[in-house]
């Protein structure tokens, strides 16, 4: 039973930490704090260190292919995953890395952004949206400037994301289940959106650094 609970404390950890979660860009320093985890969770249950890794891997690569099985995952989305995995050389996901999925911050698939979009409407270019909310402005009164309302653009970026989140589903990028998720906090994320430049501007301090959208793409 003490065996039992070990294992399966440890499969909990690597699925939260790196396995089902996103890539792990491990480090030595990491890959030698896994490796010593592990060699100590071998004594304990009296297995060897190869066996242990060997099983949290296979462990972690089933619950990949039942978080496809549910809907919660598209096979390429877990194909990536396990991959990354394979490339990091890790199984407990011990250290920095990204998190994949439908969750993120403000990035679309295909490099397009909520703020690439937010410029778009405004009739500006990105970088100079960006430049405008660091020196403070909201985006609320850029779009003024450029005779437009907030609401406006708001409406203008829902409708790019919306759209990218229906391609993504039709080409198969995406399950329904990620496309609900992200499309039920699409309007949280629009009105982080409306905050941009209140507190600092983004990547400032307070500045708005998260969302759905966010980071790398989606696998």
């Amino acid at each position: 039973m003490k065996t039992k609970h070990l294992i399966a404390g440890l499969v909990t950890v690597a699925a939260i930490g790196g396995g089902t979660a996103g890539a792990i860009a491990a480090t030595d320093d990491h890959k030698a704090t896994e490796q010593a985890v592990i060699s100590d969770a071998a004594k304990r249950l009296g297995v060897s260190a190869e066996d242990l890794r060997t099983a949290l891997g296979e462990a972690e690569d089933a619950q990949i292919d039942a978080a496809v099985k549910a809907g919660k995952l598209t096979q390429a989305q877990a194909d990536a995953l396990k991959q990354r995995r394979k490339e990091a050389g890790t199984v407990l996901g011990l250290g920095p890395g990204r998190h994949g999925g439908p969750s993120g911050g403000m990035r679309m698939r295909g490099g397009s952004s909520l703020m690439t979009e937010a410029a778009k409407a405004l009739g500006i270019s990105e970088s100079t949206l960006m430049q405008q909310l660091r020196d403070g402005k909201t985006l609320e009164s850029i779009a003024k400037a450029n005779n437009k309302s907030l609401d406006d653009v708001k409406a203008a970026v829902k409708a790019a994301a919306t759209k990218q989140l229906d391609a993504d589903l039709k080409a198969g990028r995406i399950t329904q289940a990620q496309h609900d998720e992200l499309a039920d906090h699409l309007d949280d994320m629009l009105d982080h959106l409306g905050q941009l430049g209140r507190f600092g501007g983004p990547g400032g301090p307070g500045g708005h650094r998260g969302g759905p959208w966010g980071g790398p793409d989606r696998p």
